[in-house]
C-alpha cells in the first residue's frame, strides 16, 4: 500500500507542477514581461566552424550542436 500512495503523491506533485507551469507561461506572456531565454543568452556567439586546433569530430560536433 505504502508504495502506492508514494506513486500517487508524485504523480500529483509532477502534475501540480505541470500545471504551475502553464500558469506562469501565460500570465508573463499576457503581462508581455521578456522571458529568461532572452536574457539567458544575450552573450551567445556561435563557433560553428573549423579552426586550427580542432580535429574533424570536434567540428563536426561544433557543426551539429551550436551551443558548444
Amino acid at each position: 500500500m505504502k508504495p502506492k500512495l508514494v506513486a500517487i503523491l508524485v504523480i500529483g506533485v509532477l502534475s501540480l507542477s505541470i500545471v504551475a507551469t502553464g500558469v506562469a507561461a501565460i500570465s508573463q506572456a499576457v503581462a508581455e514581461e521578456p522571458g529568461g531565454s532572452t536574457n539567458a543568452f544575450s552573450g551567445f556567439s556561435s563557433q560553428i566552424g573549423e579552426t586550427d586546433d580542432d580535429s574533424k569530430a570536434v567540428s563536426a560536433f561544433k557543426l551539429v550542436c551550436p551551443f558548444h
